[in-house]
């Protein structure tokens, strides 16, 4: 059953439109990440969801209840922003129990809940530092831990990794999982990085221009992308011509990914979608050696595992195959 279900919403700022006809069903524990450009409109319908934006137009409910005229304070969310939004003058431990005094929690609960989060995120030793005096890993912690004392029914995420270094958020997105399979919290998580959403969510809705462009699964989404603009904005892809795989000339952009083309072994026969090329760059990226390879007047991009013994040289001259089963026809 649906847990969050959001119906024909709309958001307009003066003559500028944010937000159009968003409908989105979300299940009761799921972990759905909002994945788009800046700008698309991602953190406006977390705002609104929170209830610190008011829609335009549209219904928006959690567990049946009509929130479109809920006070902020009386829907039991727990937000966490990208500016971590702490208190400068409350210490790490006052910044957590901040929620659970408004709602009048006894004293002696109060200490005993604080004091079970500062554990679960990890806080311990820092629990009486100010903000000014904790990193910025830190700071997240302590924000992600003033959403989670107040055992909220929804937790949402805005951009609350983005400014942080990249081990940083490695670990703390390791983190917002752990909790996350722990409590099983209905959780939407806001972020312009694809890496990010494939990793953390059981679902992603693509956005663009005020709109859900596509959802599904991380799987669903990165394998059978509806578009060019969803193929380039959760990872990369070649873009081929019917002409170069000799198909007809009507069945148009045939998208592959870089890891699904192959470089297979020099006296190999060319044959059907075997073709012959030369390097034209290469890109040492860790585990993987992407390379850019021209085949007549075709530029592709191929990923291949790096093994320490496959070394390439630009100019070098290799055969490519491109399999048949792993080639999609999309929009435009």
């Amino acid at each position: 059953m649906d847990y969050i279900l959001i119906k024909e919403l709309n958001k307009n700022f003066n003559k500028v439109k944010a937000l159009s006809n968003i409908n989105i069903s979300i299940k009761k524990g799921e972990f759905v990440s909002l994945l788009g450009p800046s700008g698309c409109g991602k953190s406006t319908l977390l705002r609104i969801i929170a209830g610190l934006e008011d829609p335009s137009s549209g219904e928006i409910s959690v567990n049946n209840n009509d929130l479109v005229n809920i006070p902020v304070n009386k829907r039991n969310m727990g937000m966490v922003f990208q500016s971590y939004s702490l208190f400068p003058n409350m210490t790490a431990r006052e910044n957590i129990a901040f929620g659970l005094k408004l709602k009048k929690v006894p004293q002696e609960e109060i200490k005993i809940k604080v004091q079970e989060i500062i554990n679960l995120v990890g806080l311990n030793g820092r629990e009486n530092h100010y903000p000014s005096q904790l990193s910025g890993g830190q700071q997240q912690r302590v924000a992600l831990a003033r959403a989670l004392v107040v055992n909220p029914d929804v937790l949402l995420l805005d951009e609350p990794l983005s400014a942080l270094d990249a081990q940083i958020r490695i670990t703390l997105r390791k983190l917002i999982k752990e909790i996350h399979n722990k409590f099983k919290i209905t959780t939407l998580f806001v972020t312009h990085d694809q890496e990010e959403a494939l990793s953390i969510s059981d679902r992603i809705f693509i956005m663009n221009k005020g709109e859900i462009v596509q959802y599904g699964t991380p799987e669903e989404i990165y394998k059978n992308p509806d578009t060019k603009f969803v193929a380039n904005f959760v990872g990369t892809y070649n873009l081929l011509t019917p002409k170069f795989l000799n198909q007809p000339e009507d069945c148009s952009n045939i998208f592959i990914r870089p890891e699904h083309i192959s470089i297979i072994l020099e006296d190999t026969v060319i044959g059907k979608n075997t073709f012959s090329g030369v390097i034209s760059n290469v890109y040492f990226l860790g585990n993987i050696v992407r390379l850019n390879v021209i085949v007549n007047d075709t530029m592709l991009l191929i990923d291949t595992l790096n093994r320490g013994d496959n070394v390439y040289y630009e100019g070098e001259k290799i055969n490519v195959y491109v399999p048949s089963d792993k080639c999609l026809k999309i929009k435009s």
